[in-house]
Formats: C-alpha cells, sequence, structure tokens
C-alpha cells in the first residue's frame, strides 16, 4: 500500500475513501472510465489542459465562455508559453479547421456556454478535433450529466465546476 504498488487509502492527497465514491459517482453519470476531484472548475480546467500543452503549444477555443475561463485561456496560460486562438463562431466547423495549427494540443469549449447559453455542436466540433488528432475538452457546468453526456458525443474530456448545478 504504502509503496504504491496496490490502490489503497493511505494519505488523503493521493486517494481517499470520500472523494474516491465521488468520482465514482460523477464518472457512473458522465459514461466515462474514470473521473478526478479537484478544489474547483478552473482547477480542472487547468488540470485538463496542463496534462495536454505545454509552452509552445496551442489550444483552440470557443469564446463563449465563462469569464474566468477566458482569462484563464487568454492570459494565464500564454504566461505559460501556451497559446489560445478563439474562434469568433463556434458554429462554424470550418473555422475550427481553419484554427488548427501544427503545435494545437486541444480544443476548448463550454457544452452550454455561460452567460450566454448557446448550445456546443459537440459531434461536429469533436470530429474536427479528431481529424486533427486532438482532444476535445469541455466544461459541462450548465447543462451537467443528467442533461448532456458530451463523451456519448465524441467529447474526451468533460470538467464541471460541481459547486453550481452537480
Amino acid at each position: 500500500l504504502f509503496g504504491l504498488a496496490e490502490p489503497g487509502n493511505i494519505y488523503t492527497r493521493l486517494m481517499n475513501p470520500t472523494t474516491d465514491v465521488v468520482e465514482q459517482r460523477i464518472a457512473a453519470l458522465e459514461g466515462g472510465v474514470a473521473a478526478l476531484f479537484l478544489s474547483s472548475g478552473q482547477a480542472a480546467e487547468t488540470f485538463a489542459i496542463l496534462n495536454l500543452a505545454g509552452a509552445g503549444d496551442h489550444i483552440v477555443s470557443s469564446p463563449r465562455l465563462y469569464g474566468g475561463t477566458y482569462n484563464l485561456l487568454h492570459h494565464t496560460l500564454a504566461k505559460l508559453g501556451i497559446e489560445t486562438t478563439f474562434v469568433y463562431d463556434p458554429d462554424d466547423l470550418d473555422a475550427w479547421q481553419a484554427a488548427v495549427r501544427p503545435n494545437t494540443k486541444a480544443f476548448f469549449a463550454e457544452t452550454i456556454s455561460n452567460p450566454k447559453i448557446d448550445i456546443l455542436d459537440t459531434p461536429g466540433v469533436s470530429a474536427v478535433a479528431h481529424d486533427n488528432g486532438v482532444p476535445l475538452i469541455v466544461d459541462n457546468t450548465i447543462a451537467t450529466p443528467y442533461l448532456i453526456q458530451p463523451l456519448s458525443q465524441g467529447a474526451d474530456i468533460v470538467v464541471h465546476s460541481a459547486t453550481k448545478y452537480l
């Protein structure tokens, strides 16, 4: 257990029985294989992106985002050397394709945007992402898995701010 060769609850930072249950239930709600419970939705977005992209890499994103997420993509990640291109019209799949570069590591969008309540064409955007060999990360905070299950529509990673509607 303490040699980390077998799973178990040894230290809350590594695994905790309470968060383990929450993670399993969220994964089940989303139709996913696993989940990771973090301190906030912004932490979840940052964690997802930084596991895919680093200095010199590129993200393509919808501009229709919660303000904190826009700032994360536009300002904070830029300080780390990760550039984001915002697709002016996220309903235009050709615009997503045109924004792709050789160093693009992920697409990002909200399934239902905050605050405009626009609905993402998840199957369409995920198809463009996958055609270019990159994953689609979606924030499903507003919809929750009770309304939209993005993984079944082609998204690869789903994040939430669980303090809202979950």
